[in-house]
């Protein structure tokens, strides 16, 4: 076989120390924007996808507790949880994906 020309290389003399530490901010304004999103709509999407509906977690924040569960059922008013809870739709503040 052929021998190839080497690389090269140059050799690392001091300790490297970037992207040791990383900063995340974020505004009142943006979290508004990202809570804002059409619960009805996001709940119709997850029954829609493929799959499972009670293998997807969620964290769904009412105005009286915050629930870290999946979804079984929704009618019309509700959502069933798997943890045995029924939520009313119109309670929900907020709603994501785990």
């Amino acid at each position: 076989m052929k021998k190839l020309p080497e690389i090269y290389k140059q050799d690392i003399n001091k300790k490297i120390t970037n992207n040791n530490t990383v900063y995340y901010s974020t505004t009142k304004k943006e979290e508004k924007l990202y809570n804002n999103v059409d619960i009805k709509e996001f709940i119709n999407n997850i029954f829609k996808e493929g799959g499972y509906v009670f293998n997807k977690p969620l964290i769904i924040t009412t105005k009286d507790k915050t629930y870290d569960t999946a979804l079984v059922k929704k009618s019309e008013d509700y959502i069933y949880t798997l943890t045995e809870d029924t939520i009313r739709i119109s309670d929900i503040i907020s709603i994501k994906r785990k």
